[in-house]
């Protein structure tokens, strides 16, 4: 993944932290799933210098809001989708991932405990032709050595983050 390793070099002495999610993240953490892009998670302040890096990269922009961007390149390269968050929100995910390599690139990771949330988040939103592939990845989580949550815990974030029924569904699938 020559892209992500280009944009560790770029951001290296910037202040332009980022940390990988998504389906890479996923696939670090020893759960097989297939994935068409790179998701990155950076603060919503450094837009700016993330788009002047993505076109020095040959990317083009083709979405970009206050939640998300994506960006893609005319050759065959990965698109990079972008997530943003406030300041206080990246600085605790960044401090809680763990430092790995991805191929070639030696990148932050999001921690196993807020990819859940991540996807608890996602799953709130219902998007159906997102639901199952989101669905999947947090049961496979949860089913892994690596997140302990007791019922209750589980259900508090459930209840933060997405809501009851989704907790009874999970519940049903995963024993906490």
């Amino acid at each position: 993944m020559e892209v992500l390793r280009s944009i560790s070099l770029y951001v290296e002495d910037k202040d332009t932290p980022f940390v990988l999610i998504g389906g890479h993240a996923i696939n670090y953490y020893g759960i097989s799933r297939q994935t068409g892009d790179i998701d990155l998670l950076v603060r919503l302040s450094d837009k700016n210098k993330w788009n002047n890096i993505f076109l020095k990269l040959h990317y083009r922009e083709i979405q970009n809001d206050t939640v998300f961007a994506r960006y893609g390149a005319d050759v065959s390269a990965w698109p990079i989708d972008l997530m943003y968050v406030d300041d206080s929100t990246f600085e605790k995910i960044y401090n809680d991932s763990e430092d790995g390599g991805v191929d070639v690139a030696e990148v932050k990771i999001i921690s196993t405990e807020h990819l859940v949330l991540l996807k608890l988040h996602a799953l709130k939103r219902f998007l159906p032709e997102r639901f199952n592939k989101d669905y999947n990845d947090l049961i496979s989580l949860l089913k892994t050595d690596k997140i302990k949550f007791s019922k209750t815990e589980f259900n508090e974030l459930c209840l933060k983050y997405a809501n009851s029924e989704l907790y009874e569904k999970i519940i049903k699938e995963v024993e906490l």
